[in-house]
């Protein structure tokens, strides 16, 4: 996989390209995890706003909507007692009042002389004095289509601009939805009310400044606050990007290049709605209404007026605009600009990265960890962030990574599995090597029939080499050598160096070398041939057939076992060190030992024979050998090795060691 890093880039240049390109699929994951935010990590609470409600008890009193306009006065009239800061209305007024019982009255003057004596109340009139006697703004809203009706009303607000035209950045209406020209003369103020959803219909975010009838309109929110503040400019600053700052003397307002503002949705309580039916009664707390900003809308089902915002409640529109002008008078709202944008790339970058590295140069389980403590930081970064109002997107950083992840992963794989073919391939010829190996060695076995009456042994490797070893040879009609031996450790080195012993013994045995000189020979020869220090530990000796006499040297082996025709057991243990520990200069080192053996069974065997298991974690060890000859009642050396060998093999136990034995019996 030389090519890794080439497709990880490519695969990181299509996810960062995704990033900026912002396909719908990539907006709908960042404004996941916006509104997650929305609802978990925004304390506080909107408390500079009351919204007086027309709900469903006001509507079932006063009856069908729209009322007629002198209960608005009469609103207006009811609050003003109690100095308001601002009265702002999420009602447009763009039609003449049906209900006006002046409007009726002309109409039956000119059908019945009789009415001509009558006089009564201009209701359109009540409430434009209503208005003019108010902080009052009226509502404008943007239209895409053709609008007849003319009305020539224009912004209230002064507007100082500063750079470009802020028009070639705004969002814009064709034409507008207007309250009648002679009640916005009336108002303080003309502010819009259009609010624009995200692209699956959540409210997020909202215009401060809008282009509607190639004019430039304050918000409804941004009006209310003006008017508070009995403020008359709007200060707008553009650059090449856009909208670079909006503010009034007292306000400073965070929006985007297209005077977006990212609202901040806090905590709003219902005890701030107050009905309207109370008001006209007179039945309210009058400190929600001193200095307080007020606004007039509805939440009631059947005007329509339900939104869904950011942080996942559904509420009324004039909600949205209390929350607005929380966010203005506050400076406060949530901030994703070019700073938040390119940290978020950065993040993006700088974790590919490590990400990449990790799975490539550090083992899959800790990779793992690395990632998982990735994606903690890039959430916590996130987090942190959003506390001090900017938004960093951590989910399609995560989703990133997590595609990065996953294809180094599988890069991984697809090497390690590379590698783990070649090893298999090398280990198949190498386990080839080793049957070879082991086939070879079972030829240096003897296989002297005439000698097994006499003399029996037997091998079985632990593995596919094994670095035990017996062998006898017959030198005349009435002697033959004999030797059992075990390398330290196991395997090709362990069977390399026993074959070499071997090869010496047999050279030595034919030429019919004394016991003495033989063990000095295979010493030298087995130090000077060991690798890492390795020794042979070997009972070494010669045999007369006629008159029974054994020479023998043990050499730090095991005891050697010696059985006579009563079962009775006696152990001749090791007079000198193993083989190939130190080189000797004289055979006179190597002191021999004599024994008739005569009506005697000598068991030579390794510990891989005493140690073997012959149940689980249970070794047969040198009792159980008796016990084992003592149960089949033979001192044949055929019969013992025979069934000391089934017993250790049965339950296919894995091998702890080599498992030899040579018997002697004459």
């Amino acid at each position: 996989m030389k090519n890794k890093f080439i497709y990880l880039g490519i695969i990181t240049v299509i996810l960062i390209s995704l990033k900026i390109l912002n396909p719908t699929f990539i907006k709908k994951l960042s404004l996941i995890n916006y509104d997650f935010y929305q609802k978990n990590f925004i304390n506080g609470e909107v408390n500079s706003v009351t919204i007086i409600d027309i709900d469903e008890k006001s509507l079932a009193e006063i009856g069908q909507f729209p009322w007629r306009r002198d209960i608005y006065s009469k609103i207006l009239e009811n609050l003003n007692k109690f100095n308001p800061s601002a009265i702002a209305f999420d009602i447009v007024f763009s039609e003449e009042d049906k209900q006006n019982p002046k409007n009726l009255l002309n109409r039956l003057k000119k059908e019945y002389e009789g009415f001509n004596y009558i006089e009564v109340d201009d209701s359109q009139k009540i409430f434009i004095e209503g208005l003019k006697n108010s902080k009052s703004i009226l509502p404008i809203i943007g239209e895409p289509k053709d609008n007849l009706v003319i009305n020539n009303s224009k912004p209230k607000i002064r507007l100082i601009k500063k750079g470009n035209d802020p028009k070639n950045f705004l969002y814009s209406f064709k034409n507008k939805i207007i309250s009648l020209e002679k009640l916005n003369n009336a108002a303080a103020g003309i502010g819009s009310i259009s609010l624009i959803p995200s692209i699956d219909g959540i409210i997020r975010y909202a215009p401060v400044i809008i282009n509607i009838d190639n004019s430039i309109w304050p918000s409804l929110s941004l009006e209310a606050v003006r008017i508070s503040n009995n403020q008359k400019n709007l200060l707008v600053k553009t650059d090449s990007n856009g909208i670079s700052e909006i503010k009034t003397r007292t306000n400073q307002i965070k929006t985007d290049s297209n005077a977006l503002i990212n609202i901040k949705f806090k905590y709003f309580d219902k005890s701030n709605y107050i009905s309207v039916l109370d008001i006209l009664d007179n039945k309210f707390d009058k400190k929600r209404i001193e200095n307080k900003i007020i606004l007039i809308g509805s939440s009631a089902q059947a005007l329509f007026d339900i939104v869904k915002i950011a942080n996942g409640n559904v509420v009324p529109g004039v909600e949205v605009h209390a929350h607005l002008i929380d966010n203005i008078i506050k400076s406060e709202s949530i901030v994703i600009d070019q700073t938040t944008v390119l940290l978020g790339y950065a993040i993006l970058i700088i974790s590919t990265i490590i990400i990449v590295i990790s799975t490539i140069k550090i083992k899959p389980r800790f990779s793992i960890f690395i990632f998982v403590t990735l994606i903690f930081i890039i959430n916590l970064i996130s987090v942190v962030f959003f506390k001090f109002d900017y938004y960093v997107d951590p989910l399609f950083n995560i989703f990133a990574c997590a595609v990065i992840f996953l294809t180094s992963l599988y890069f991984k794989y697809l090497e390690e599995n590379m590698l783990a073919i070649e090893n298999d391939k090398k280990q198949m010829i190498l386990k080839k090597e080793r049957e070879i190996a082991g086939e070879v060695q079972k030829k240096l076995f003897p296989t002297d029939k005439n000698l097994e009456k006499f003399v029996y042994g037997k091998n079985t490797p632990a593995k596919d080499v094994s670095g035990d070893y017996y062998d006898f040879y017959k030198i005349n009609e009435n002697e033959f050598y004999f030797i059992l031996g075990d390398v330290t450790g196991k395997g090709i080195k362990a069977g390399i160096l026993m074959a070499n012993a071997a090869a010496v013994f047999k050279s030595l045995a034919k030429m019919g070398s004394s016991v003495s000189k033989t063990a000095l020979y295979i010493n030298n020869q087995v130090k000077d041939s060991s690798y890492q220090a390795m020794f042979i530990t070997a009972v070494l000796g010669k045999v007369n057939l006629n008159t029974g006499e054994m020479e023998y040297v043990n050499m730090g082996h095991e005891p050697m076992m010696v059985i006579n025709n009563n079962f009775e057991f006696d152990y001749i243990k090791s007079t000198l060190p193993p083989m190939g520990l130190t080189k000797v200069k004289d055979e006179s080192f190597f002191k021999t030992h004599l024994m008739n053996i005569k009506d005697k069974t000598i068991l030579i065997y390794t510990d891989g024979v005493t140690e073997g298991y012959i149940d689980n974690n249970k070794e047969l060890t040198v009792t159980g050998i008796e016990n084992e000859i003592k149960v089949i009642k033979s001192r044949d050396p055929n019969k013992i090795i025979d069934h000391l060998t089934s017993i250790l093999i049965k339950n296919n136990i894995v091998l702890r060691d080599d498992i030899t034995c040579l018997g002697i019996s004459i």
